[in-house]
């Protein structure tokens, strides 16, 4: 992979040359903004990373700053570039900028890869944009989403983002679970293990998974009052077993279980909590060793709790400018944690180790948010338009 974005110069990082890496990146999503006499492609891109950063919606943003246009202008100019229709196109250069500048040590090693979903409440009634919303259990007073799924990596304790996919609602579990492997295998990277949520817990993944070389564990839901996965509940330890889903049903199919009993803390005390994870090619057999595999896939968490950090509030019902402020805070994450691998290391005894602290999330987004501001000059007071009533 071609490194084009981070500077040979590793003397010092500055807030302008944090934007400038993430201006090209998002300005190359925007290719086809048209320049106007009040904005351009740089004015809206700053706009949107500002927001991105900040957590808060392009109308406060541009409200925020003294010479830049209203968000009308901003939201206008972005409805028109990401238009429905060239979803797929967005999806394409959003994928291409997510490998932009990868750590050359990914492709030394095989690597765990881990595979989530993400929800984006959806309340319009439009036909035509429901097209793109897949149905849920509700949330946030709605069961519509706009729902996107990642592949994600753990590198030396730093995050990474490699690929994302925008389900529509005709797609199912298993065309998600291909899709995103496609564009890891595009990579050339080479994967030892996969760990998956429990949406990926399904026959069609379990039997396509089971032809795979690699190892792959899945969390499995614990279902049923008695009956069900819940039947294997039980006993003061933990084990493994082979299970049948759906017995006595067309539909039926059987895989490995791993049972695990452990512990957690509920109001002081201490209480006994079951987990299921089904086992596809994996050789260990010792339980905790499988519980603490998956723990490592937490990681995955992070990151979401990350994007969110970094993601622009919008209200938005067009579904691809809302893919568009998923995208950009993937990208906000991902060169950030490109560059506390690249600036944060230090020497220690056997070799280096990544400074977390040094740069940490909201230092890079402080970077981001004072850069605009010294270019777009913050507004720092109001004037009365007739005198007040109690002077």
């Amino acid at each position: 992979m071609k490194r084009t974005l981070l500077s040979s110069n590793l003397d010092c990082l500055q807030s302008q040359d944090v934007h400038r890496m993430i201006s090209e990146q998002v300005s190359h999503l925007l290719s086809n903004v048209m320049e106007g006499y009040s904005c351009d492609r740089q004015m809206v891109s700053d706009m949107v990373i500002k927001a991105s950063v900040t957590g808060r919606a392009i109308e406060g943003t541009c409200n925020s700053l003294e010479n830049v246009p209203s968000g009308m202008t901003v939201r206008t100019y972005l409805n028109e570039e990401l238009s429905v229709t060239e979803l797929s196109e967005i999806e394409c250069k959003l994928r291409n900028q997510l490998r932009a500048d990868l750590p050359r040590r990914l492709w030394k090693r095989r690597l765990d890869l881990a595979m989530d979903f993400h929800d984006e409440p959806f309340y319009g009634k439009d036909p035509t944009l429901r097209a793109y919303a897949c149905r849920g259990e509700a949330h946030q007073g709605t069961t519509w989403f706009y729902r996107i799924a990642t592949v994600y990596v753990i590198h030396h304790q730093i995050p990474y983002t490699l690929g994302i996919v925008f389900l529509l609602p005709e797609y199912s579990v298993l065309d998600v679970l291909q899709a995103l492997l496609v564009q890891v295998k595009a990579l050339k990277l080479e994967i030892r293990g996969l760990y998956l949520d429990k949406g990926f817990c399904g026959r069609e993944v379990i039997t396509f998974l089971k032809n795979q070389p690699y190892e792959t564990l899945i969390a499995c839901p614990i279902r049923g009052k008695q009956a069900g996965t819940r039947s294997l509940c039980h006993g003061r330890g933990s084990y493994f077993t082979d299970y049948t889903f759906n017995p006595n049903k067309p539909e039926a199919y059987t895989a490995t279980l791993a049972v695990i009993r452990t512990y957690e803390k509920q109001d002081g005390k201490r209480h006994a909590v079951w987990l299921l994870y089904v086992l596809i090619n994996v050789k260990t057999r010792n339980p905790q060793a499988i519980r603490a595999r998956y723990r490592s896939r937490f990681g995955i968490e992070t990151g979401y709790r990350c994007m969110r950090q970094t993601h622009a509030m919008t209200t938005s019902r067009n579904p691809a400018l809302r893919f568009f402020l998923l995208g950009v805070a993937f990208l906000i994450t991902n060169l950030w944690s490109a560059l506390r691998w690249r600036y944060c290391q230090r020497p220690r005894q056997g070799g280096r180790i990544v400074e977390e602290t040094a740069y940490e999330l909201q230092r890079h987004c402080q970077f981001l948010n004072q850069f605009i501001n010294d270019r777009y000059v913050p507004i720092s007071c109001i004037y009365v338009q007739v005198a007040p009533l109690d002077p």
